[in-house]
């Protein structure tokens, strides 16, 4: 059963919706169609663009990410080329625990592939295929003796993967966790060195243990010649689309139960160390809303990246945006994990008419428990920037102070924030804020841009940044997976239209469901 707390800054929360009218600023009168529809796929390229600039920094720290990308101003890895799978661990070398540098090397022949529709990139590294046993080690020096010539790569050559980082000029440190660590020779690279199957190849490298695990293997790993077009499948553009699908199936009178209905039939299984997994998990055994999202990851991150989709079906109305918003929200969040939804629906409402990302800011607040740690986060970051005139220091004393990813929402709810407000209104620069962050990147970038998208509409989004997603968008959402971006957004104008036809300036909501 929710606690006492929880249910009064759930009612605390309410009351303001519905009073929301009194001190919310009004809507321009008569949005107009083209308007509404140009700021709706603005908001959703927006979320795409910002969603593929951050995915492949996804869980990242901010140093080792200023490591690999001093300066961010485009993106660094989606949309290169579909990866179409890997050769699996060929050959290992033990290295001597004794802590110093050795010459290693490892000598295999290139597997079987389709070399006119894929191409093979060589990798240094474990997985949990291999070892279990946690590890750190260090590689330096790496070459490749292969059919053609002696390639000797330096740091801008190889590509850290997942557990690795550079930690010097031509030196890489892997830290294996149980799951992977790796470095992998760039694509461009890769195409240069044209390998094609059976050839011949050496990895030659200088290797130093340190602790753990005391093996590195090689492998390959194959890529399309065929870059990746479109943005997806993502998470938190699922759910929002299985939102807007319960919104059409049982009109503007949305209940919780009926987004939850929609979840269960809709939804795959679900990891449960996620929220939406255990939440999922506990309805299919009938554990409804609102005992459904209480449970210890309940304050996580989830709600944050799903609310665009409640203030994109309420320009102008923030009120309503928030109640929404609140109604799914409690669906597999409680709390401060509601509160964010409740937070980017109110600035997305808002951004129909205020162009003012402190304003904006500040709307959102108003639409929160005053003595929420959610929205004190929001405010410690508001004063961090009145303070601090570079982002970095912001970004430095935030992350020290919340340094935990994902769960509870806080450093995402303060990264959202401080891009925001150092971006200045400007959307290339606000993204690029975002994902020099780290932590759960994908998810604060496309807030960050649907966002900016909304407020500046498609039509203003650089080309550069929409020509790769190229109006196309897939989700994990059963029978709903392929969509047209613009297909999308002239379905989310036509559920707003209904929405605020439905509510007029007064909610219609009978009571809190």
């Amino acid at each position: 059963m929710p606690d006492r707390a929880h249910v009064l800054a759930i009612t605390f929360v309410a009351v303001v919706v519905v009073a929301g009218t009194c001190c919310s600023p009004a809507p321009p009168k008569g949005l107009s169609d083209a308007v509404y529809y140009d700021k709706v796929y603005g908001a959703w390229l927006g979320k795409c663009i910002g969603g593929a600039l951050g995915m492949p920094l996804e869980g990242w720290r901010y140093p080792d990410i200023e490591k690999q990308y001093p300066e961010i101003t485009g993106y660094v890895g989606y949309f290169t080329d579909t990866w179409k799978g890997w050769s699996g661990c060929l050959d290992i070398i033990e290295v001597p625990r004794d802590q110093l540098w050795h010459k290693s090397s490892l000598r295999v022949s290139v597997p079987r592939f389709d070399p006119a529709a894929s191409y093979a990139l060589p990798i240094i590294g474990i997985s949990h295929e291999c070892a279990t046993a946690v590890a750190s080690w260090e590689i330096r020096d790496m070459r490749i003796l292969g059919p053609k010539a002696d390639l000797r790569f330096g740091a801008d050559d190889w590509q850290p993967g997942e557990g690795c980082a550079w930690c010097g000029p031509r030196t890489a440190r892997f830290d294996y966790d149980g799951k992977r660590a790796w470095v992998r020779l760039k694509p461009e690279q890769a195409r240069r060195l044209a390998l094609k199957p059976h050839d011949i190849i050496t990895l030659a490298f200088q290797a130093r243990w340190l602790s753990g695990d005391n093996r590195v293997g090689v492998a390959f790993d194959y890529r399309s010649r065929d870059k990746r077009k479109g943005f997806g499948p993502d998470d938190d553009a699922t759910y929002q689309v299985v939102g807007l699908h319960a919104l059409e199936a049982y009109g503007p009178d949305l209940s919780t139960r009926q987004i939850a209905a929609e979840w269960c039939e809709h939804l795959p299984d679900i990891s449960t160390s996620l929220a939406e997994g255990l939440a999922l998990e506990r309805m299919r055994k009938g554990i409804w809303p609102p005992a459904s999202g209480e449970h210890p990851i309940g304050e996580a991150i989830g709600g944050q990246m799903k609310g665009e989709i409640w203030g994109l079906i309420s320009p102008g109305r923030p009120q309503l945006a928030a109640e929404y918003a609140r109604r799914d929200g409690v669906v597999a969040h409680c709390r401060n994990g509601v509160y964010g939804e409740q937070f980017i629906a109110v600035m997305m409402s808002g951004a129909f008419y205020q162009k003012d990302v402190r304003k904006l800011l500040e709307l959102g607040l108003r639409h929160l428990p005053r003595d929420s740690k959610y929205a004190g986060v929001i405010g410690e970051v508001i004063r961090w920037h009145d303070r601090y005139p570079d982002w970095r220091d912001t970004r430095r004393v935030l992350l020290a102070k919340y340094p935990n990813i994902c769960n509870p929402v806080y450093a995402e709810a303060g990264i959202v924030a401080l891009a925001l407000l150092y971006g200045g209104g400007d959307f290339e620069k606000s993204i690029c804020i975002a994902a020099a962050c780290g932590s759960d990147t994908d998810c604060n970038t496309a807030s960050v841009g649907a966002l900016l998208g909304c407020i500046h509409g498609a039509r203003a989004i650089p080309a550069k940044w929409t020509d790769p997603v190229d109006d196309e968008f897939r989700c994990f959402a059963r029978g709903l997976e392929q969509w047209r971006i613009s297909d999308l957004a002239r379905r989310i104008c036509a559920a707003g239209r209904k929405a605020l036809a439905h509510h007029g300036r007064a909610l219609k909501f009978s009571q809190p469901r």
